[in-house]
């Protein structure tokens, strides 16, 4: 089956906000042997909706349009495929007094506006919305074989809503189509070097390293490569599920009990946030420190203010000195440190920007690495993040193995 995703909304084509929400139902189709054979962006608009409509549905056997169900006067994705197919809208009364009913007991009134959302082209299969008001669609085109669905542009809305229409189409997820590798510590282009010979292969890169997809129609032969990938990439798998680093993390210290802190600068509190992210990290996550100021690094974690005059902040001995000294002060098993220069200012001939030093204390002593990455302040940022967290990945496997 062919499938073309239409996103509405000018927030995405005035570049206001990012588009997520085809990432998502991309992925979901191909699992399902499905081929994606376009993804386009419309403004809030009838006329450029109707547009997209019309050229999608006459590339492929289904449509799936996301955004434009709410009750605002931008919202017009109904009213856009009601005239590029022609078909009349018409209200589902069970929805309608659904809605009615829920904004009764809040005390709302029913506007027109919200009334729209119960509307559906005429033979068209509702696609209920399990945590908001808008109704989604399914329409089959029997004349030229074609389908049309939309579904919300909320998250929590759309995918639920996509996994049930995919069910709706009897479209069942198959094993053997894609196989996920998320790595970290080498850049885009030495990762596609060393699987140069594996077909299939797509490689996504950002700030927290380079992820793998490894993709075949045929099961066994997608098996073959994905042996091949986990031993060429070794240890730069972190892991092989939809997880951030910090989960991986979790779990290995959770396995073994140890406790762990950081002491921060550059990053600014973002490690420790991180690890937060994770449900039962209280377990672990004893606290953090962001001394990023250096009277905070001298008066709370004892580094020395003559290395920091001698070193500067940004330096071995100071990013030796955090660690050690919040190991100490938390009482932990493990802490990380990092100080460095994030930019776009702050940089010497010795010091260029992205400069970063970044402090691993166990109870075998202190190890300092010495890393450089360039790119925006933020990305600097996460990939130092990425970074420290890789490095209680790799300690903490290595003393549970």
């Amino acid at each position: 089956m062919k499938i073309f995703i239409v996103i509405t909304g000018s927030e995405f084509t005035m570049g206001l906000k990012q588009e997520k929400n085809s990432l998502f139902i991309s992925r979901e189709a191909v699992k399902r042997g499905a081929d994606v054979i376009g993804i386009t962006i419309a403004p809030d608009n009838i006329y450029s909706i109707q547009y997209a409509v019309k050229m999608a549905l006459d590339k492929a056997d289904l449509v799936i349009v996301s955004g434009g169900l709410g009750p605002t006067e931008d919202d017009m994705t109904r009213e856009a495929i009601s005239e590029a197919i022609g078909v009349p809208l018409i209200f589902d009364k069970d929805w309608l007094d659904r809605i009615k009913q829920a904004l009764k007991e809040q005390g709302r009134q029913v506007t027109d506006g919200i009334k729209k959302m119960a509307k559906l082209p005429y033979g068209a299969k509702k696609i209920e919305n399990p945590v908001g008001r808008a109704l989604g669609f399914i329409k089959v085109l029997d004349d030229v074989n074609k389908a049309i669905a939309a579904v919300p542009g909320v998250p929590s809305e759309m995918r639920p809503m996509v996994l049930k229409l995919f069910e709706m189409l009897k479209m069942k997820e198959l094993a053997g189509r894609i196989h996920l590798f998320r790595t970290f510590g080498k850049p885009e282009a030495e990762i596609d070097q060393i699987l140069h010979d594996i077909d299939g292969r797509v490689l996504n890169s950002s700030p927290k390293g380079v992820d793998v997809f490894i993709t075949d129609k045929n099961s066994f032969f997608l098996q073959n490569k994905v042996a091949v990938v986990r031993e060429r990439l070794g240890e730069l798998i972190y892991t092989e599920k939809e997880e951030e680093m910090e989960e991986v993390v979790g779990r290995l210290l959770r396995e073994k009990g140890l406790t762990l802190s950081t002491a921060e600068s550059s990053t600014g509190g973002l490690i420790s946030a991180r690890i937060v992210n994770v449900p039962g990290s209280s377990e672990y996550l004893m606290g953090s420190v962001v001394s990023y100021a250096n009277r905070v690094k001298t008066d709370v974690l004892g580094v020395s203010e003559k290395d920091l005059m001698e070193y500067g902040a940004v330096s071995e001995p100071v990013a030796k000195q955090m660690a050690e000294g919040v190991r100490k002060l938390l009482k932990t098993d493990i802490a990380v440190s990092d100080t460095g220069i994030a930019g776009p200012t702050g940089a010497t001939p010795e010091k260029p920007l992205g400069l970063h030093y970044v402090g691993y204390a166990d109870d075998s002593g202190v190890k300092v690495h010495r890393v450089v990455f360039k790119g925006e302040r933020n990305d600097v940022r996460i990939a130092v993040s990425q970074y420290a967290v890789n490095l209680r990945r790799l300690n903490c496997r290595m003393k549970i193995l």
